[in-house]
């Protein structure tokens, strides 16, 4: 039977129309099942790092001076301290490694934060160990001894550091090329190391023949080549911060200010003089100049002077160094001082010195050491305040109060404190401390106290003596004019 045009062409339509659908749900298809089977597996989230423990600090002698290392995850503020020393730095992350004289056998230290988080105690026996972890805190893992010729091993976090190559001393400068020298970034390079030839100690004229010439104080002055020599004064470079003096004999140190008053100046010595103490005096050049009688009264009583500095500045804000105060204007603060009593008494300063504020920071104890000067600061809570009136109320206490707060701590830990008070105060005279200075000391010496002054804490301490006549030579430059023009 023949099939007309028109009954054909649906029967071809539907025909092409299945093949078509079933060409395409065919490849569909596999195209599907291809791609699931290489389709990638999504990655596993990456599993939680933690973060390896830093190493335990530990310390070691190193000639006189103890090495503490440690590292830090982020910046810090360190405080370590302990009966005789109490040092502050500012650590960048990484490694620390920490230099400062060693406190005498078997003295004990806490390194902490600022904000008190205890990281390490340290006992400075002669055997070396490694220092406690602080409570909490899971003790290092021991050691693992390696085989023969194997590298050691590093922990991930601990980064080589390269011991630094050793640089001159640094020599100190005369107060006249202190006066000439540039304020500014360039004024804070070291000049270059000076020839290591032996500076003769000066010899002073008296002070009565200066007097009795209306001259200042001359010195006959040794060579030019070793005017500018740096004196050689043992353990320069230590950045001592003296705090304590050593336990064990019940003894106290009452040290006092000199800055630009002195109220109480004359009661405070008339207290000294009747028990027969001399102590150690701190004095600003400003304080010479204006009341040189009290000075000669000091000196002739045999207390020792040291260096609190010409003008009372504030060297260290919050302990970082002001940038302005550079090496040569720290320095020239302090024989600015020093030149002012050579003046009045033909000698020098003797080699202490106090930062005003108590503001400081171990690169300024280092440049004061280059002069001949070693810092003394005061006791963890022994600044009596006694300068504060009732107007700071923060910080006021009445003149009864301060002393019965030092008579408790007499009791509790008062061997070897140094306490910080002043000789002047704008308080009202029955609300001075200076007023029952005289009893308090009387009580305590019935108690078995003695009193003491700075040298006495340092000699004891294992500190070799510093000749304060060395310094003349940096006062007094040959050919300059006399100390203080």
């Amino acid at each position: 039977m023949k099939i007309s045009g028109s009954a054909a062409a649906p029967a071809l339509g539907l025909s092409l129309g299945l093949s078509l659908g079933l060409s395409l749900g065919l490849t569909l298809g596999l195209t599907l099942g291809l791609g699931g089977c290489t389709r990638k597996a999504a990655p596993a989230p990456p599993a939680a790092q933690v973060a390896a423990p830093l190493p335990a600090w530990a310390w070691h002698p190193l000639g006189p001076l103890a090495v503490v290392e440690g590292e830090v995850a982020e910046p810090t503020h360190l405080v370590l301290e302990g009966r005789s020393l109490r040092e502050t730095r500012f650590a960048e992350p990484g490694p620390v490694r920490w230099e400062f004289f060693r406190p005498p056998e078997g003295e004990t230290a806490v390194l902490r934060t600022a904000e008190g988080r205890e990281l390490a105690r340290f006992r400075f026996a002669r055997e070396v160990a490694q220092a406690r972890p602080p409570k909490g805190r899971p003790a290092p893992a021991p050691k693992v001894a390696r085989q023969p010729g194997a590298s050691p091993a590093v922990p991930p976090n601990v980064q080589r550091v390269a011991p630094p190559a050793p640089q001159p001393e640094p020599r100190a400068l005369s107060l006249a090329r202190l006066r000439s020298a540039p304020v500014g970034p360039l004024a804070d390079r070291r000049p270059p190391a000076p020839p290591t030839v032996p500076a003769p100690a000066p010899t002073p004229i008296p002070a009565a023949t200066a007097a009795a010439t209306g001259a200042r104080a001359r010195f006959i002055e040794p060579a030019p080549a070793a005017a500018h020599q740096a004196q050689a004064w043992p353990g320069m470079g230590e950045a001592l911060n003296l705090t304590r003096g050593p336990g064990g004999r019940k003894r106290l140190l009452l040290s006092f200010d000199g800055g630009s008053n002195a109220e109480v100046a004359t009661e405070i010595l008339d207290t000294l003089k009747a028990r027969g103490v001399r102590t150690t005096i701190f004095l600003t050049g400003a304080f010479i100049q204006r009341f040189p009688a009290l000075v000669r009264r000091m000196a002739a009583e045999g207390h020792e002077l040291g260096n609190h500095t010409m003008n009372h500045p504030h060297f260290a804000p919050g302990m970082k160094r002001d940038p302005k105060w550079t090496r040569e204007r720290v320095q020239r603060e302090l024989l600015e001082a020093d030149a002012a009593l050579v003046r009045l008494l033909g000698r020098p300063m003797d080699p202490y010195w106090r930062a005003p504020y108590g503001e400081h920071t171990a690169e300024v104890r280092r440049w004061a050491e280059e002069l001949g000067y070693r810092h003394v600061g005061w006791s963890e809570g022994a600044d009596t305040l006694d300068w504060a009136t009732p107007k700071e109320r923060r910080l006021y206490r009445s003149g009864d109060a301060i002393l019965q707060r030092l008579r408790q701590r007499l009791n509790r830990d008062g061997d070897g404190l140094i306490v910080l008070m002043h000789l002047g105060s704008e308080r009202v005279e029955k609300d001075r401390p200076s007023a029952g200075l005289g009893a308090f000391m009387d009580r305590a010496s019935q108690e078995g106290w003695t009193f003491v002054a700075v040298g006495t804490f340092l000699h004891d301490l294992g500190k070799p003596a510093w000749d304060p006549q060395l310094r003349l030579a940096l006062l007094q430059p040959p050919g300059s004019a006399a100390p203080g023009r």
